[in-house]
């Protein structure tokens, strides 16, 4: 199974994919209120999430409102090899 990406890997993916700066994307970060993310920039990061192998229930989509709960959902897939354990998916060197 491949490691988890790292806090630090996973904010430098949702940074590129919400074209926002880097520093920005803390943990306790609302997608919407601190960071500016619209509809479609979200529904861009859970289809990335999705393509890294993780399932993305509506329901979970809903439950994702900081990038803290957004990590704490992939950590929990990957640690308990959900349901594609493609944990390197969107890293980038």
């Amino acid at each position: 199974m491949n490691a988890p990406l790292s806090f630090d890997a996973f904010r430098r993916l949702l940074a590129e994919l919400l074209e926002v700066d880097e520093t920005r994307v803390l943990p306790e970060a609302y997608f919407i209120t601190d960071l500016g993310v619209d509809s479609l920039h979200m529904l861009n990061v859970l289809l990335h999430l999705e393509r890294m192998g993780l399932k993305v229930t509506l329901e979970m989509a809903w439950q994702i409102q900081t990038v803290a709960d957004a990590y704490q959902l992939y950590l929990g897939q990957v640690s308990r090899g959900e349901p594609g354990q493609a944990a390197q998916g969107g890293e980038r060197g």
